[in-house]
């Protein structure tokens, strides 16, 4: 019944693509990537792995582990620049304040 209201069962284990995104970024892995490390285990306490898609999880994990860490946001992202079309995710999902479900 879930699936045939478009319910998505995809959505697993966000660390590994977390993991990858801090490398990219070349944040330090014992410090940002830790921080954002446990966050994405935190999300396990929460509904959001029902609610989000892989991508928007890691990626939303890693931009609060930036912020906690005192590391310039605006740089790493005009650095690196975070495609959110490339992930099929939006800001909006990132910062929770859409009302878009998962992409088709």
């Amino acid at each position: 019944m879930l699936e045939a209201s478009g319910f998505d069962f995809r959505n697993r284990y966000p660390q590994k693509m977390l993991m990858k995104l801090v490398k990219s970024c070349s944040l330090d892995r014992d410090t940002a990537g830790m921080t954002a490390y446990k966050i994405c285990l935190d999300l396990y306490r929460t509904f959001t792995p029902l609610k989000q898609t892989t991508q928007t999880m890691a990626l939303a994990c890693l931009e609060l582990a930036i912020r906690l860490r005192d590391i310039d946001l605006a740089t790493v992202t005009t650095k690196y620049g975070f495609d959110y079309e490339r992930w099929a995710t939006t800001r909006e999902e990132i910062m929770g304040t859409s009302d878009r479900q998962h992409p088709p």
